[in-house]
């Protein structure tokens, strides 16, 4: 932890471009089938991303966008009833940081 003279403190370290987000990710399972739901910010950082790649979607993974984390946090928990309702269970949770 850097301390601070009388006079200014040392300057901060700028931020790098290649920065980290954090990635939330939620897998669910049933028998042999999962479903991944992931949430963070999108690329541009103006909104929070949650991607659904549920099993036998031909139309791959579908991405819903956000303007606040609270709206994201209760779209993803209304999907999360909606799986546990129909037999799917919680296998685990990841927390991870993506470089970007």
């Amino acid at each position: 932890m850097a301390t601070c003279a009388i006079g200014g403190c040392p300057a901060l370290p700028s931020v790098s471009p290649d920065r980290a987000v954090r990635i939330l990710r939620w897998i669910f399972r049933r028998e042999d089938e999962s479903v991944i739901c992931e949430l963070g910010l999108n690329s541009d950082d103006s909104a929070y991303e949650l991607r659904l790649d549920p099993p036998s979607n031909p139309a791959g993974t579908a991405t819903e966008l956000f303007n606040d984390a609270t709206s994201a946090f209760q779209r993803h928990a209304a999907i999360e009833r909606i799986l546990v309702d129909d037999g799917w269970t919680l296998e685990a949770f990841e927390s991870e940081r993506v470089a970007r």
